[in-house]
């Protein structure tokens, strides 16, 4: 009977999500998609430059493409020909390869931003971006963190700096990061260690940041 009630919660898929987890699931990725960090570095390098920056425009557009797009564009590459299990690489083994490629397009992301007129914060993030991508790849190699909870964090931490009703927009990012945070660790992308280094690592970022702006 046991055996057989098994057989019953299994589809040629795999396990079936029970009635209880499935929306929760469906939740949970949901959330990880919204506040992917593809996402909220785009938002938090446009938010920086509309601000800051009068001129805007080809500052964000070099930011989107270089730091965003292209980096964006390999991870959806890799999952699709099979060099990664999923967009967000899971796998820490699968990591260097994206991690390396993405380095260099960051790299030509910031000699271009030399040759626009742009403001010390843009440029400052952008560095630091460059910074962090550096030491990732070399934590990287003996252990994974959630660059979900890194971004989350660096996002509410800093974006509220530039938006009106601060307290507010502290509350919110919070939120955020909290929402995130539970997504990962129950779509079990991440352990609970790998959540708080993520979420330790952009907490420093984000001092970094406000310390030197």
């Amino acid at each position: 009977m046991s055996h057989m009630h098994q057989l019953s919660q299994t589809t040629p898929e795999g396990p079936r999500q029970t009635p209880n987890r499935a929306p929760r699931h469906a939740l949970a990725t949901a959330v990880t998609e919204v506040f992917s960090p593809f996402f909220l570095v785009g938002f938090l390098l446009t938010l920086i430059a509309v601000v800051t920056d009068p001129t805007w425009v080809a500052p964000v557009a070099i930011c989107l493409v270089f730091l965003v797009g292209i980096p964006q564009a390999l991870s959806i590459y890799m999952h699709r020909t099979g060099s990664t299990t999923d967009r967000f690489i899971q796998v820490r083994q699968q990591r260097t390869r994206f991690y390396v490629i993405s380095l260099v397009s960051m790299l030509v992301g910031a000699v271009a931003l030399n040759f626009a007129d742009t403001t010390h914060e843009v440029r400052l993030m952008v560095n630091l971006a460059i910074g962090t991508l550096v030491a990732v790849l070399l934590i990287n190699l003996k252990i994974k963190i959630s660059i979900h909870a890194f971004m989350a964090v660096l996002t509410a931490l800093v974006a509220p700096l530039y938006l009106p009703a601060q307290p507010l927009m502290f509350g919110a990012g919070a939120a955020m990061w909290a929402a995130t945070v539970w997504s990962r660790y129950t779509l079990k992308r991440h352990s609970g260690p790998e959540l708080v280094l993520g979420t330790l690592g952009g907490c420093l970022v984000a001092a970094l940041f406000v310390w030197l702006r």
